[in-house]
């Protein structure tokens, strides 16, 4: 009875607001958020959050904690930002969350800016659907519940500067955020046909610096010992734990190193990119490929790995599986009928799930494809159907779900 008494409410409230949902889609796809590229990812926070503090909520751009020693480039990285019902004091409640960054550089908006083809069925432009309209929804879904005055718990909203990097910034502050709260709600891409996800690989990311020693490449190569080719054979072993038919994958994605092409080089470095099924399988992944990097197949190189296991995995916890049912109760009433996917790729509802052990949900988002490709698209006629299907389980979520019992991290 209270799902369809809601579900009116919120038709009227939504049906008014949907050209404003579109509007506000359009204005952060074409502001740029590169995950490096920290002024960028924290103006699109000062809009997101302006935007929200004007509905009443209370706002703060988080400050960073000291990036690690070994990892001295997450200094750059942008800031986390939230959006709250109520004082910290009173718990998280209900969560939203989401990443503000996109793997698009600047100037990228303005080369493909937002496009909507009404006639298609398809709005265009980078991370609209992984996940700026996603955002949007969060957005209008908090603001929603909050005007019409039906949510019973507190709301904690999160906008995150670096989930494409595996958010190594963002995971323990998270941890602080959103400790104890009663569900969580994460509104990555959905999956066509009502997808959604209650199963997530986890993720690492891992960085390998190697020096070598120079030397002309002619005249005197014995002189040198390439890092280079001490990179190449690493790859090589790197890939040895590649697992397609356990899920696990192993990716060196990024290199760079060498002074010039007749220099032995003396320099290498890669980005090494993983994701895994179980948290067991991460960690011993992780081993693995460390043990690799303290391996030398070129005598007088020396390599640093730094990095590790980023993203957790989300599991089919019985706390998850009740906040599925509660999702598909909500995505009937809503007129989006919801089908459990698993998915292969990796989310900070994993870390929800896996540290911080709440009712966690993922893909809960607008549809569509081609994320972190030059045809990304969400299906905008999902985009109301969606925001009311996250309100329904977030308004469930408030009644069925207490305070969850905070964990030491």
């Amino acid at each position: 009875m209270e799902l369809s008494v809601w579900k009116q409410s919120l038709d009227v409230w939504f049906d008014a607001h949907k050209q404003d949902m579109l509007t506000m889609v359009e204005r952060v796809v074409n502001m740029d958020s590169f995950s490096h590229d920290a002024a960028d990812v924290n103006r699109l926070g000062e809009v997101i959050t302006g935007w929200m503090a004007e509905a009443g909520f209370r706002t703060e751009m988080l400050p960073k904690r000291p990036a690690p020693a070994d990892e001295p480039w997450m200094a750059s990285l942008g800031n986390v930002f939230t959006a709250r019902t109520h004082p910290v004091e009173a718990g998280p409640g209900v969560a939203l969350i989401g990443h503000m960054d996109t793997v698009f550089p600047a100037g990228t908006a303005a080369s493909r800016p937002f496009r909507l083809d009404r006639a298609a069925d398809r709005a265009t432009g980078p991370g609209i659907v992984d996940m700026k309209s996603g955002l949007v929804v969060n957005m209008f879904v908090a603001r929603a519940l909050k005007e019409l005055g039906l949510m019973d718990v507190p709301m904690t909203l999160t906008f995150s500067p670096d989930e494409e990097l595996g958010s190594p910034s963002t995971t323990p502050l998270l941890g602080e955020q959103l400790n104890g709260a009663h569900a969580v709600i994460c509104t990555e891409p959905g999956y066509a046909g009502g997808g959604v996800s209650v199963e997530r690989k986890g993720s690492g990311h891992l960085l390998l610096e190697i020096e070598g020693v120079s030397a002309h490449a002619g005249r005197c190569y014995a002189d040198g010992a390439s890092a280079i080719l001490e990179l190449a054979h690493k790859v090589l072993a790197f890939n040895e734990h590649l697992d397609l038919a356990n899920g696990t994958t192993v990716n060196t994605g990024l290199i760079s190193g060498g002074a010039s092409a007749n220099s032995v080089a003396p320099n290498a470095t890669a980005r090494v990119h993983l994701t895994f099924r179980t948290l067991e399988a991460g960690r011993r992944l992780v081993e693995a490929i460390r043990a690799d990097a303290a391996r030398t197949w070129v005598p007088r190189t020396v390599s640093r790995l730094s990095g590790g296991i980023r993203l957790y995995p989300l599991t089919k916890t019985p706390q998850v599986m009740a906040l599925f049912d509660l999702a598909c109760k909500a995505g009937e009433a809503a007129g989006c009928p919801i089908r459990e996917v698993r998915s292969d790729g990796a989310a900070e509802s994993g870390y929800c799930c896996s540290v911080l052990k709440l009712p966690a949900i993922c893909s809960m988002g607008p549809e569509g494809g081609g994320l972190h490709a030059v045809d990304e698209y969400m299906v905008p006629s999902t985009l109301l159907p969606r925001a009311k299907m996250v309100a329904l389980t977030a308004l469930q979520a408030a009644r069925v779900f207490k305070a969850s019992p905070k964990v030491a991290l």
